[in-house]
């Protein structure tokens, strides 16, 4: 009876292990792999191609707006070029825009000083390239122009758009006085 118990013991200990341990390395393909080709700059229908005969898949999974960049261009792809992976695997990537991403305006027009609503653009990926001076109270937002165009708050707007900020030069507005006929409330 001892004699069983210890071989039970010894097939749960290591038998069992190292039998489920040799499926696995079966099963996962332990030990093989393929290496990635680059594929940036490639169109989409030749980096399937490329991806394909490596025996990957590839997945879309962002768009990038890029300077110059055809549509349809691989822009990056996860993982890189020369990784090592098992085949079947997807590589991610991110393909080229010919469009320039919209942002929405933040709120600046009538809300915020000279200074706010330059960090403010500038973070939302706008580049302020004037500031144009107007009576009003110092350094405070009167309005955003593009192009020409005046833009109000919560507008969509092309990311890297080049903006206007229309501030007060610190001079009080002119209001001019209407003239009443006094007799007209008799």
């Amino acid at each position: 009876m001892v004699v069983i118990n210890l071989l039970a013991m010894l097939a749960t200990v290591i038998i069992i292990p190292a039998i489920v341990l040799a499926w696995l390395d079966s099963y996962t393909n332990h030990g093989e792999s393929c290496r990635v080709p680059d594929i940036c700059g490639m169109q989409l229908d030749e980096a399937k191609e490329v991806l394909r005969k490596q025996n990957l898949d590839l997945e879309i999974v962002d768009y990038k707006y890029k300077k110059g960049a055809v549509e349809n261009e691989v822009v990056e792809q996860r993982p890189l070029a020369n990784a090592f992976v098992k085949e079947g695997r997807k590589i991610m990537l991110v393909m080229s825009s010919v469009s320039k991403p919209m942002v929405t305006l933040p709120s600046v027009t009538d809300n915020c000083s000279l200074r706010e609503a330059e960090a403010r653009l500038k973070a939302s990926g706008f580049v302020v390239s004037d500031v144009l001076y107007q009576d009003g109270e110092k350094d405070w937002v009167y309005s955003v122009q593009c192009n020409g165009k005046e833009l109000y708050n919560g507008e969509s707007v092309a990311r890297g758009s080049n903006l206007v900020l229309v501030v007060g030069n610190g001079n009080k507005p002119v209001r001019s006085e209407s003239v009443v006929d006094e007799e007209y409330f008799k």
